[in-house]
């Protein structure tokens, strides 16, 4: 077993620890306005503790998938809401190459024959590149896109992308707000597509539960990331909430979730769930793909481990 080396380096200017107010004053778009990266000058994005675990997620299944299905298949990795490449951990002042640098980064990405990789914010899509440029990668490239507009994103996808490839595809936002008919969009532009979702379960979700019910704009956001507009109508879902039971308002979010992914092809899942925060959804419509995933997960994240 060798360490998954994500760049690690203390950032002394990093202030650690800023609540949530102070995070807002500080930051736009999550990325520090106070602190440049130790490793390139460039910005880095503020995150959690929980970060590195869900980057080890991606990493080992990455792995996996690039070197089972190398001398099968044409691969490509597509990324939404990809931030700047270089994160920094509020805990401990830590600097650490985010989803993208670590994708680009490992050693099975000479397996890729594109990446892809989308952020509606121009000044993150320009420092994504100028890294992406530092490596070497020439296969790689960073773009404008709203996750809002499926039919721009996924028309840059068909203009990039062999439609006969297959596809990993990474959707990490920091709410439920990435509507379901980008999923179905990518689905038919891109047949062959395994994804691995951020879900914000446990946070934007649970923090919004009794409000949804009760606000028709709130209730509508979660109607178009599920793909289903009967969630906040359901009599057992509006007694759970009266109740007070949200530990089976999540379970049943999740799994109307999964029934939106199985009624567009997907029939195959599993959930990791980061620190009773995010929910990492992976989604596949073969099975040798959540073959895959369950090896890639048989080593729980503890901070040094990595099959690849």
């Amino acid at each position: 077993m060798t360490r998954i080396d994500l760049n690690s380096k203390l950032n002394p200017d990093c202030a650690k620890r800023c609540n949530k107010v102070r995070r807002q004053s500080i930051t736009e778009n999550d990325l520090c306005t106070l602190v440049s990266s130790v490793e390139d000058a460039l910005p880095v994005r503020c995150v959690g503790d929980w970060a590195e675990q869900k980057i080890y997620l991606l990493s080992q299944y990455f792995g996996i998938f690039a070197e089972g299905m190398k001398q099968k298949w044409e691969l490509n990795y597509i990324e939404v809401c990809s931030g700047p490449g270089r994160c920094i951990n509020r805990s401990n002042g830590n600097e650490l190459d985010g989803t993208a640098l670590c994708i680009l980064k490992h050693k099975s990405f000479k397996h890729i024959n594109k990446a892809l990789f989308f952020d509606f914010n121009e000044t993150i899509v320009n420092v994504l590149n100028k890294r992406i440029e530092q490596i070497g990668k020439k296969n790689a490239k960073a773009l404008i896109a709203d996750y809002n507009n499926a039919t721009e994103l996924c028309a840059t996808i068909e203009r990039e992308i062999n439609p006969k490839s297959l596809n990993l595809v990474l959707i990490d936002p920091t709410d439920c707000s990435v509507p379901f008919e980008l999923i179905k969009k990518i689905k038919t532009t891109l047949p062959n597509v395994d994804f691995i979702i951020n879900v914000a379960t446990g946070t934007d979700f649970n923090r919004n539960i009794p409000m949804a019910f009760q606000n028709d704009e709130l209730s509508k956001k979660y109607d178009k990331f599920l793909g289903c507009d009967s969630f906040f109508t359901d009599i057992t879902n509006k007694d759970l909430c009266k109740s007070g039971d949200f530990v089976k308002l999540r379970k049943r979010f999740r799994e109307t979730y999964q029934n939106s992914l199985n009624k567009v092809g997907y029939t195959h899942f599993d959930i990791e769930l980061v620190n009773h925060y995010y929910d990492i959804l992976f989604a596949a419509a073969h099975p040798k793909a959540l073959e895959f995933w369950n090896k890639a997960t048989e080593i729980k994240y503890d901070g040094q481990r990595s099959l690849f």
